[in-house]
């Protein structure tokens, strides 16, 4: 269908047909013509046909042509391909447990976060709202790499996705690290990767809770970081689950606990060796089959956090001194290397990003 001949009758019969079809995600889509996932393609320099990863558990490819099917419908542009070729490894790793956060009851989710120079490149947001609505690129780029998912591994409510409840957060949960305002060394520096690298991390949690400290101190800021994480949030690292927690830490409160001289991983410390919570080692009253006597096992503490492995921490958002716990993650952390073409950078300026860029004429119209 030609671009130009399109019609809103056309439009409309294009994306009826999509959403009865399973390809979206309940959301208006952007229809993927010929013409706009050929333009999309000029953001990555490898053939169409080539396999990007093999997503759900029955290992289907998906390709670069596919990718860019799925970036055009959450509204992508083309200098945002590189990211999505990254992201899409990351899903397709084994390490990430993808597939077991798409389709569990637990309801979880795809959460990104962007490291390096690509976040100013693309108007990444990393500060005020990251997380929120507002930014293109934050909201249509984690967009396309569920939508992606989904429709590469045939995941479909009721059928492969068990979620319980769902999570919001399948349709967006990307932002990039505050890495100007952070004090301490960027997560993907953390975890490997050259400051001049630029990176995307996949996890998947089902659980977000924001957090005020209650004074303004050092002190403050750690006990607010095992108090305001819930019980249901338990880490630990190991081969046979990898459960993480991701502190993501405004930069006015990660300034206050690097006056006080507290390295990233002197505060992974504090949180495992205080983080013991009571758990009752008692048989349920209630149970037919409880043979003890209240006074026969005692109460006994347990760690919340089970090692320094299993604690991420980032800074993230704008002036103020709201912190947020994103967890329990089931998969991952897992970091991919963003690559780029070589056309990549006249690409962006092609497309002339400026601060809270969205797409008004060219390609979408």
């Amino acid at each position: 269908m030609s671009e130009n001949s399109q019609t809103p009758q056309s439009y409309d019969e294009t994306y009826r047909s999509l959403y009865e079809e399973g390809m979206t995600d309940g959301l208006p889509v952007v229809p993927p013509t010929e013409e706009r996932v050929e333009e999309m393609l000029r953001g990555i320099d490898r053939p169409r046909d080539d396999v990007v990863g093999r997503l759900g558990n029955n290992e289907n490819p998906l390709t670069v042509e596919d990718l860019a099917a799925n970036a055009v419908m959450a509204g992508c542009v083309p200098p945002y391909m590189p990211v999505l070729e990254a992201g899409a490894r990351a899903l397709a790793d084994p390490e990430s447990n993808s597939i077991q956060f798409s389709v569990s009851t637990g309801s979880w989710a795809y959460q990104w976060i962007v490291n390096g120079p690509v976040r100013q490149k693309l108007n990444i947001e990393s500060g005020s709202g990251a997380f929120g609505p507002n930014f293109h690129a934050n909201q249509t780029i984690s967009r396309a790499l569920g939508i992606a998912y989904r429709n590469t591994a045939k995941i479909y409510p009721g059928e492969k996705d068990m979620g319980v409840m769902g999570n919001p957060g399948k349709f967006y949960l990307l932002a990039g690290e505050n890495e100007e305002a952070s004090p301490w060394e960027p997560y993907h520096v953390t975890h490997g990767y050259e400051e001049d690298d630029s990176t995307v991390t996949l996890s998947g949690p089902n659980g977000w809770v924001q957090w005020l400290p209650d004074e303004n101190s050092p002190e403050s800021v750690l006990r607010g970081m095992i108090k305001n994480t819930p019980r249901a949030m338990r880490s630990r690292s190991g081969e046979d689950l990898n459960a993480t927690i991701t502190h993501a830490i405004n930069p006015y409160n990660a300034e206050e606990l690097e006056r006080a001289d507290l390295s990233k991983d002197q505060i992974k410390r504090y949180l495992v060796e205080n983080s013991d919570v009571r758990t009752e080692a008692r048989p349920d009253p209630l149970s037919t089959s409880a043979t003890f006597e209240d006074t026969d096992i005692p109460n006994r503490q347990i760690s919340q956090y089970g090692d320094v492995n299993s604690v991420k921490i980032t800074s993230i958002g704008g002036p103020g001194r709201v912190n947020a716990i994103i967890g329990m993650s089931i998969g991952g952390p897992v970091t991919k290397k963003i690559r780029f073409p070589n056309n990549w950078e006249s690409l962006v300026e092609e497309y002339e990003f400026e601060r809270n860029w969205v797409p008004t004429e060219g390609f979408y119209e």
